[in-house]
């Protein structure tokens, strides 16, 4: 079977934001519906599957250990298109069908091999693995449960991109190899063989995964733009095997994961809510990690923990408070808000997210975390219906909308001495200070670069520049800006003298009000 080149349309990418499925409107005059009720049944269907199918499963237990063709109990080599998918389905959602094999150890219990499918609200269970989507991409998992299976329960494989896995139930996996329990599983690790690794812009929302072995959902290395939202985690069976310590583990880029709720459950071998990891150099990076909430039992337990990937983490809570960052490369980015004309989430980019929540704000309906400020498109200091039609226009055109400009965290060391969140390696960076009218700032800043090779064959140095002297404006603000090289780690911002004349000043006066950072492409 070809591999195909994947498109991605804007209208798709709306829809998908929305959570409303691409289907046609009308149904085509020669689509078939076969309902089956047996084995031989179904897999009859299934080998006869072609574009515009539905396969109707009536309540009962679809059990096959037979050979099919393929190292699993039922399978499809078929693909549906835009306007015809393919359809496979439970007659009564109320009342699904069970399709599985015979034993944990061994096969899949329903395999995929091709584009635009719709499984919808079917039991899976009772093998090695659960689901698994090979060269498929625009399809959707809907309302099914997955559990009783050896390793994982729902696979996103082979170069399969652009699919949803929404409002699924996946539980007790990992049964025979907790090492590779998880509950959804996308794309493939490096090493592995025979197999595409393009498995780009999946989506996982409104899932529930519980009684998981390792990761509830596993992101791999290669992988570009996964988002997982809305989705409740229970770490209480995490156990722990080949690094498996976390609801999440992210290795691919451009990640986003937000708004899902995860609970740890007192289980001890989970170390971190999120876990990000650099398997090879360039990829775990560019995560956006925000808007969820971890119950996470000890403060000592980390929202998100670095392994030299980086990452924007924003608006997490954590239940105790105080669970913070783990770094291990000093490359995530703690922010407190963003500043992007159209981003009424504020996350960071403007797409769909934005014009429903402004959609929903202006009809009254809980929209979430708004900015008020960055949905008045039109910047008259109202919002209506103006600037959701600019702000649609905006999404349409993403490229439009400029830069992000985020307010970042930072801590007092000393007085006159602040250091900065890390991630900010490649970003133009802001300081605005308070001081007294009529004074001058002699002012420094550092980096910490650890790439930089030094005499005695080591590498790593903190870089020390001088600002120069800085007179604060007729309010006492005083603003300066520098720019950070790539590599750079962590930053601070040193008052070496504050005076007066020639007096020498408390610098403990001096107060950092706010740091802004944004990317060195800024125009």
């Amino acid at each position: 079977m070809k591999r195909r080149c994947i498109t991605a349309l804007l209208t798709s990418a709306l829809l998908l934001a929305s959570g409303a499925a691409a289907m046609p409107l009308h149904a085509d005059p020669g689509t078939r519906e076969v309902t089956v009720t047996s084995t031989e049944e179904l897999t009859a269907a299934l080998a006869d599957a072609r574009a515009g199918d539905t396969i109707v499963l009536r309540e009962g237990v679809y059990e096959n250990d037979i050979w099919p063709g393929k190292w699993a109990a039922f399978y499809a080599e078929a693909s549906g298109t835009q306007t015809q998918p393919i359809t496979i389905r439970s007659e009564d959602p109320a009342h699904p069908a069970t399709v599985c094999g015979v034993d944990t150890s061994n096969k899949i219990a329903l395999y995929i091999i091709g584009d635009w499918w719709r499984i919808e609200d079917l039991k899976l269970c009772c093998a090695q693995k659960g689901l698994v989507l090979d060269q498929s991409s625009h399809s959707r998992i809907s309302g099914c449960e997955v559990f009783d299976i050896g390793s994982e329960g729902i696979h996103l494989r082979d170069d399969s991109a652009y699919c949803v896995i929404e409002d699924c139930y996946i539980h007790d996996t990992g049964t025979v190899s907790p090492q590779y329990g998880e509950g959804i599983y996308i794309g493939s690790a490096v090493g592995t063989e025979g197999y595409g690794f393009a498995c780009h812009y999946n989506t996982v929302r409104r899932c529930t995964i519980s009684h998981v072995a390792a990761e509830c959902v596993d992101i791999k290395e290669f992988t570009l733009g996964t988002l997982v939202e809305d989705c409740i985690f229970d770490g209480d069976a995490i156990a722990g095997e080949n690094g498996a310590n976390s609801f999440i583990e992210i290795k691919g880029n451009d990640a986003v994961i937000r708004r899902n709720t995860g609970y740890r459950n007192g289980n001890a071998q989970q170390l971190y809510g999120f876990d990000l990891y650099c398997p090879l150099p360039e990829w775990g990076q560019n995560a956006r990690i925000y808007e969820n909430t971890l119950y996470l039992d000890s403060a000592d337990i980390p929202i998100v923990a670095d392994w030299n990937c980086s990452a924007k983490v924003f608006r997490n809570v954590s239940d105790p408070p105080g669970c913070g960052i783990y770094k291990n490369g000093n490359r995530i980015m703690d922010v407190l808000r963003c500043t992007l004309r159209g981003d009424a989430t504020e996350d960071g980019a403007v797409d769909a997210q934005d014009v429903t929540a402004l959609h929903r704000y202006l009809h009254r309906e809980t929209a979430g975390h708004l900015s008020q400020e960055n949905a008045d498109v039109c910047a008259d200091g109202r919002l209506n219906v103006l600037d959701l039609t600019m702000l649609k226009r905006a999404a349409q055109h993403p490229e439009t909308a400029g830069v992000p400009v985020y307010t970042v965290s930072f801590r007092q060391e000393e007085a006159g001495k602040w250091r900065m969140s890390d991630g900010l390696g490649d970003c133009t960076l802001t300081f605005t200070l308070q001081a007294q009218l009529g004074t001058v700032l002699n002012l420094g800043w550092g980096y910490w670069d650890p790439n930089t090779e030094n005499d005695d064959g080591t590498t790593g140095k903190w870089h020390t520049i001088a600002l120069g002297k800085v007179q604060p404006d007729a309010d006492g603000i005083a603003s300066v800006t520098v720019s950070l090289p790539t590599d750079c780690t962590r930053t601070a911002l040193e008052v070496w003298d504050y005076l007066s004349g020639s007096e020498a000043l408390d610098k403990a006066d001096v107060t950092l009000t706010q740091v802004t950072a944004a990317p060195e492409d800024a125009s």
